[in-house]
């Protein structure tokens, strides 16, 4: 069998298979070779495209941002160039009067019907003797004294001089001053809607 020379398979009548197939991927290659030609060319179109809208963008954004920074720039400095204290202490100045003499009213009334509670208290004290006895009697008439007493106290002082004091008071002792205040505030209210009722 070494003697017989090999045929070569052309010769045989069959086409060889690696040929074929050399063959077939090389003209796909050929035809192929346009569309990536284009497509690579059309990507590149767009990309410029899209360069060339984003510098249009950009060119038309910048006028924009520069006026909006120039006004932003001009608000902050009018902000800063206003002077709050001056505007604020002539209203806290108003605030503060307007708050003084409605404490003066409030004086005013409160001593007045701490007047008339005292004399109600004192007129009271011959019936409380005529009916519990003439200690009861006595109880009722210093309690008229105190509450005259305070009475006074509290016209012949001025509203800053009760600042002061309630002040003092409430440092010196918080849970009183608090208690005293809800028991105020009780008073206020009864005394406010009984005047609404009569109304």
């Amino acid at each position: 069998m070494d003697d017989t020379p090999v045929t070569p398979a052309a010769k045989r009548g069959r086409p060889p298979k690696a040929k074929t197939l050399d063959t077939a991927a090389s003209a796909v290659a050929v035809k192929a070779e346009p569309l990536k030609k284009a497509a690579t060319e059309a990507a590149s179109d767009a990309a410029a495209d899209v360069e060339s809208t984003a510098k249009g963008l950009s060119a038309q954004i910048k006028p924009i941002k520069e006026q909006a920074e120039k006004a932003a720039k001009a608000a902050a400095e009018k902000l800063n160039a206003v002077d709050w204290k001056a505007h604020i202490d002539p209203i806290k100045e108003q605030a503060g009067k307007t708050a003084k003499s409605a404490a003066g009213v409030a004086k005013d009334k409160t001593g007045t019907a701490m007047q008339s509670l005292s004399k109600l208290i004192a007129d009271t004290a011959a019936t409380v003797d005529a009916k519990l006895g003439p200690q009861y009697g006595d109880y009722a008439r210093q309690a008229a004294e105190q509450v005259a007493g305070a009475a006074d106290s509290l016209d012949n002082k001025d509203v800053d001089q009760l600042m002061a004091e309630a002040r003092d008071f409430v440092r010196k002792s918080p849970a009183v001053a608090i208690g005293a205040a809800a028991v105020v505030g009780f008073v206020l209210m009864r005394l406010a809607k009984g005047s609404d009722d009569k109304a």
